[in-house]
């Protein structure tokens, strides 16, 4: 004796009464970070501590810079932070910096720099649309043209 089975195509765990859910919706997309900054010119004792890490790290030319990474010299040690809007600054033996969160500003490329310890000498390329924001444990300074900090 041999019986024959029919059953509807439905897929897995449906009822003929619903309907298969969509599928569901892609992943968003994870944006990389834009680098804020790199460094150049590295000379001596350069080390770089991630905003998402704990480590300092030895650094070196080119490495990119992101929002709230830290770049501290030793004694001897110098090195250039080189912005996309060509912007630099320049650090001097015992710096400690912070890229800052920047805010931007309409028609304005603008720097944001934190320094926590040391000397900086900072350049802008092209002052009348860029804009360089500094600050400091006690004062935040913004400015065009060349400026120094002790």
């Amino acid at each position: 004796m041999l019986f024959a089975l029919a059953l509807p195509a439905l897929p897995i765990g449906c009822t003929a009464d619903e309907k298969p859910s969509a599928p569901p919706p892609p992943a968003p997309v994870v944006r990389t970070p834009e680098p804020r900054a790199h460094l150049k010119e590295v000379r001596g004792d350069v080390k770089l501590k991630r905003a998402t890490g704990d480590e300092w790290l030895d650094a070196s030319a080119g490495l990119p810079l992101f929002e709230n990474d830290k770049v501290r010299t030793s004694a001897g040690a110098s090195a250039r932070v080189i912005f996309p809007n060509g912007g630099l600054v320049n650090l001097g033996e015992e710096a400690l910096i912070g890229i800052a969160e920047t805010r931007p500003r309409p028609g304005m490329e603008r720097t944001d720099l934190t320094v926590l310890r040391g000397q900086v000498d900072a350049a802008l390329e092209t002052p009348a649309t860029q804009s360089l924001s500094v600050s400091t444990p006690s004062a935040t300074i913004q400015a065009g043209r060349e400026i120094v900090f002790r």
